[in-house]
């Protein structure tokens, strides 16, 4: 499964996309990585018209409010034992790595 995947690797690139923290398996995904200890290095995929926007505390707030995800993309973190909580816990942790720039 995807939890048992992240936690055998020994680092995840994020590649920072726009709708990356909008993805309920992505969200999952840094999740188990950064509560597994695991070094993610968050990657900024900068291409002409197209940019990453780091969240800012509306970000967290619409998350907490439930604005973020569906009730399907809830269901998926609930699924695999996930809370909101946990999610926003570590999204702030990642945020405060430098991400490296990136231009295809």
């Amino acid at each position: 499964n995807l939890e048992m995947a992240v936690k055998e690797s020994e680092n995840l690139v994020l590649l920072l996309t726009p709708r990356i923290l909008y993805r309920p398996w992505c969200l999952f995904e840094i999740t188990a990585a950064i509560s597994s200890g695991l070094t993610v290095v968050p990657v900024e995929v900068q291409r002409p018209g197209v940019s990453f926007q780091y969240p800012e505390e509306s970000y967290y707030m619409d998350l907490r409010a439930g604005r973020v995800l569906d009730q399907q993309g809830q269901a998926i973190l609930y699924q695999q034992g996930v809370t909101i909580a946990a999610v926003e816990d570590a999204l702030r942790k990642l945020f405060q790595h430098i991400a490296l720039p990136y231009s295809p």
